[in-house]
């Protein structure tokens, strides 16, 4: 089988990953400035500089680029979870509210992204992402954050409210349906996140 020759030092599968950031960080830019729907194979390869045939070297199509960039925006928000957390100390009110700001704070920060998380709902391949994502956060919170047992049927059903509730909260804030400044928002969620968990979590 032949190789690939590096292309002014640059090596074949160097230059298929550069194309492949180029494609999501052109869909991102899509997204925040038009919309979800406005993404298609099309404007994203145009916004890149790309022609299809490189898309189609990355991704299947566009629910594969959608559930990339989905999946890497979940990831993005679980680490900056656990930065947060990291010198934390064992106060559950302390490790809600720096994780409800972390939260916050990532979307606020790039409104590419707090955009996409808005419109996920609206496309069948983003929204099942985001859905499946829950149970996984369910856990992280009533685990990671607060430190109780997550096999119990009554902590996951507490973790499932508090991740639903905080995903429509904050799907309206970013949309600015909700009139609160961003410690605000976070001070709510905190303090209603703390009211829903079991009563065995001390705060």
């Amino acid at each position: 089988m032949a190789t690939a020759r590096p292309y002014r030092g640059v090596s074949a599968d160097d230059r298929k990953a550069s194309r492949r950031e180029a494609l999501v960080a052109a869909t991102l830019d899509v997204v925040g400035r038009d919309g979800v729907a406005a993404a298609t194979v099309e404007t994203v390869c145009a916004e890149a500089g790309l022609t299809k045939r490189y898309f189609y070297e990355s991704f299947a199509d566009r629910d594969a680029l959608f559930e990339a960039l989905i999946d890497a925006m979940l990831d993005g928000v679980r680490e900056r979870i656990g930065a947060a957390l990291a010198g934390a100390g064992d106060s559950a009110e302390e490790r809600t509210r720096l994780t409800a700001d972390a939260l916050v704070s990532f979307f606020d920060a790039d409104r590419r992204q707090a955009r996409l998380y808005i419109e996920a709902p609206v496309h069948p391949a983003l929204n099942a992402r985001r859905e499946a994502s829950m149970t996984g956060f369910a856990d992280l919170i009533m685990g990671d954050v607060l430190g109780v047992d997550t096999a119990d049927a009554r902590v996951q059903l507490a973790g499932l409210l508090v991740v639903g509730g905080t995903t429509e909260v904050l799907s309206r804030w970013l949309a600015g349906e909700i009139d609160l400044t961003h410690d605000e928002v976070v001070d709510e969620i905190t303090r209603i996140g703390l009211a829903v968990v079991p009563t065995t979590v001390e705060t």
